[in-house]
């Protein structure tokens, strides 16, 4: 719990020094966070333990992100995902589908409140996959962290190009 809370806040300064606010699109972020489930989903089905527990941790860093462009306060959102029932696997994989899709379509109601809502089960989602396949949620989270903690780059049209 401690490590994962170390790693929001990085991760949340990752994105505030690489000017989010004002370089990030919501638009284009959420559909980041549809191509990183993309790769968790290839991952599992694939049985490829390296790349699903680095597209946990990717998802994870594209949701801080997505919280603070909302507005949000991102460690309340990662510790109001602890208090969803856990589900299994599967059971995840279809909701995190459906809580990603209704994020796409909320985003442009400009309903913060469902946004949020939707964050929050992303995340939940995402640690009741984490348990269900025996990794621990925080050491995926670190995993994508430490891949682009010295990440260079810059927003080109809301979308973070690295060097």
């Amino acid at each position: 719990m401690e490590l994962e809370h170390e790693l929001v806040t990085l991760t949340k300064k990752w994105f505030i020094d690489r000017d989010l606010e004002h370089g990030g699109r919501l638009d284009k972020q959420a559909l980041k966070l549809s191509e990183e489930f993309g790769e968790l989903c290839a991952g599992y089905l694939k049985q490829n333990e390296k790349l699903t527990k680095d597209s946990i941790g990717d998802c994870a860093v594209v949701i801080v992100g997505l919280a603070l462009l909302i507005k949000d306060d991102v460690h309340a959102i990662f510790e109001e995902s602890d208090n969803i029932r856990r589900k299994d696997a599967m059971e995840c994989f279809k909701l995190l589908n459906a809580n990603i899709s209704e994020f796409q379509l909320s985003q442009d109601l400009a309903s913060k409140e469902m946004c949020r809502h939707n964050l929050v089960r992303a995340v939940a989602y995402l640690k009741s996959i984490s348990k269900e396949l025996d990794y621990d949620f925080a050491d995926c989270f670190e995993i994508a962290y430490n891949e682009i903690k010295d990440r260079k780059g810059k927003w080109i049209d809301g979308t973070f190009v690295k060097e």
